[in-house]
């Protein structure tokens, strides 16, 4: 291991993640993205969440990321400036290292929309 394997964040994380991978939408120019913090959840709940009722997304609790550092859900939303396609991906984070990572799921404007609001911001 040289000095510049010191710096390498891959070989250092002691959690295993599932890796999921980013469909061509979310790598395609012109896609914004936004994040937001969540209190943590079971990843069981989580994936049924996101796969099976993604209208539940909303009613997750908003976290500050710096009051709950040890264990917290980053959502990520990608999204066209038009709003005409929206795709949500949400890791589960211990210790700033993602140990789960739910698969890109399609979502309504209006989820989006939701999902804002919690965080007071107006689309």
């Amino acid at each position: 291991m040289g000095l510049f394997g010191l710096f390498n964040k891959n070989k250092q994380s002691g959690g295993k993640c599932n890796k999921v991978k980013a469909p061509a939408f979310v790598k395609q120019s012109g896609v914004k993205c936004k994040e937001f913090s969540f209190e943590a959840v079971k990843t069981e709940v989580l994936d049924a969440m996101v796969e099976g009722r993604p209208e539940l997304i909303p009613t997750l609790t908003p976290s500050n990321y710096y009051a709950s550092k040890a264990s917290y859900l980053l959502a990520r939303v990608y999204y066209l400036p038009d709003y005409s396609k929206i795709m949500i991906n949400i890791t589960y984070y211990v210790a700033d290292q993602p140990r789960h990572s739910t698969v890109y799921r399609e979502i309504s404007y209006d989820i989006m929309k939701k999902i804002c609001e919690r965080f007071g911001q107006y689309i």
